[in-house]
Parts: C-alpha cells; structure tokens; sequence
C-alpha cells in the first residue's frame, strides 16, 4: 500500500514537473516572439482624413519601385510595417487610392533598425509628412534644409534664363548661364561639405551617389576615403565603391 503511494505521488510529482517545464518554455516562446529583432524596422503611423486605400512599403531597384509590404485601409488610417533592414536605406511608404492606377504620392525615408514613424495627411501626402525616430532621416532632413537654398536659387534663374530667351538676349543669357553654374558648383561644395562632417552615417555616401554622382571623381574619393568601415561596409558604401570604380575605368577608356 505505501509503495503504491509513493508511486502515485511520483507521478503526481512528475506532471507537476513537466507541467512547470512546459510553462517556462512557452514564456521563453512568448518572449521571443515579443522581443524585437536587432534588424528590425518597426514602422507605424497615421494618415489624417483617409478612409480607403492602400500603402505600399517600397524600396528602388533597377530604377523602379518595389513593393515590400502593403496594407489595406479601411476607415482606420493608423497602419504598421515591420522589415528587416540588414543595412540602412532609402524607403518608400506610398499611397494607392482605389480607382485610381497610379500611386497618389510617394515619401521618401531612410529605413534603419528600431521604431520610426509617419504621420501625415490624405492632402498633401508628401508636404505634410513628419518622419521621427531614424538618425539617417535626421540628417537627410536636414540636408535637404540646407540644399534648399541652391535649389530656389537655381529655380530664380532658371526663370530669368526663360525671358531671355524669349526676348533673345544673348548677353543676358550667358550671364545667367555662368551663374547657374557657380549655383551648381556650390551646391556641389556643399553636399561634399555635408557628406565628410557626418561620414559615420550611411546619408554620406547615400548623397554622393543621388546628388553628386556627376561631379569630379576626386570628390567622391575623397568622401569615400573618410567613410568609417562600418559605412564602408554598408549598402551605399559599398555602391560608391564600385560606381568609382566604373568611373575610372571609363575615363581611362
């Protein structure tokens, strides 16, 4: 009779064991799956007055956009992506109404590991984003602040260079011609100046290869060579790399 006991107790014991073993290992499950991923983008946000409609998560390749993710909309305009960004990128989020065959608008943010969000509105999808939450977007707001300048001054002058042409005044002309010049040239400067004070970012090489791709070889030389190796090693990093490459070896054709 006692052993009997014992026996049962063993086994109550036992279940009682397994039960506690089973348990931890579903909480060691739920904290996986709960906890972030190093890589991961967690991308959130609202779009103020929409109520149908779909978002594409997109990135370009080949000079053409690919859709990543989508969500459709319906009545509520708050939405969620999550991707894994091995290296820091330019995304996309872009809006397709429905009846509509072409996306409404597209904005453009650096994608890197952690939460980012968008907030904006279904008027002015572009003008009204506010990006947050990625150190590359940070500097890439602010480059396009600092840019701005050359850009307006460019649009003045492009402007003038139109009336007069139209009242066909050479003299005019080379004038603004040779100062759009000096405008690019600065601009130029400026985006190099830009790349090597933050050539720890992946927005360094970025720049040089979406702004000055065109400009002299020594440029971009000189911003891939102040690049730290962790950038060197990223996506645009090792994009520069070989666009110089391809350069020089063209010039020497």
């Amino acid at each position: 009779m006692f052993s009997e006991i014992l026996t049962h107790l063993y086994h109550v014991n036992l279940h009682a064991a397994m039960k506690k073993i089973l348990l931890l290992l579903l909480s060691v499950i739920t904290l996986i799956n709960c906890t972030p991923l190093e890589n991961e983008m967690r991308l959130t946000g609202f779009v103020k007055g929409m109520k149908e409609g779909t978002l594409l998560l997109q990135k370009s390749e080949n000079n053409t956009f690919k859709t990543i993710d989508s969500m459709v909309v319906k009545g509520d305009a708050h939405f969620n992506f999550s991707e894994i960004i091995e290296s820091p990128e330019l995304y996309f989020l872009s809006l397709k109404i429905q009846n509509i065959d072409r996306e409404v608008g597209a904005i453009a943010f650096f994608a890197e590991p952690g939460d980012i969000s968008i907030n904006t509105k279904l008027n002015n999808f572009l003008e009204n984003a506010v990006i947050t939450g990625s150190e590359n977007q940070k500097k890439y707001s602010q480059y396009k602040t600092l840019i701005k300048r050359y850009t307006d001054r460019n649009k003045n002058l492009t402007q003038l260079l139109i009336s007069a042409a139209k009242d066909k005044n050479m003299k005019a002309i080379d004038s603004i011609d040779k100062l759009q010049k000096r405008v690019l040239t600065s601009s130029y400067l400026a985006t190099v100046n830009y790349a090597l004070n933050n050539k720890d970012y992946e927005i360094a090489p970025f720049l040089a290869l979406s702004e000055i791709y065109n400009a002299n070889t020594k440029y971009l030389d000189t911003i891939y060579n102040t690049l730290t190796p962790k950038i060197k090693a990223s996506t645009y990093g090792v994009a520069l790399k070989e666009f110089i490459s391809q350069t020089k070896n063209q010039d020497n054709l």
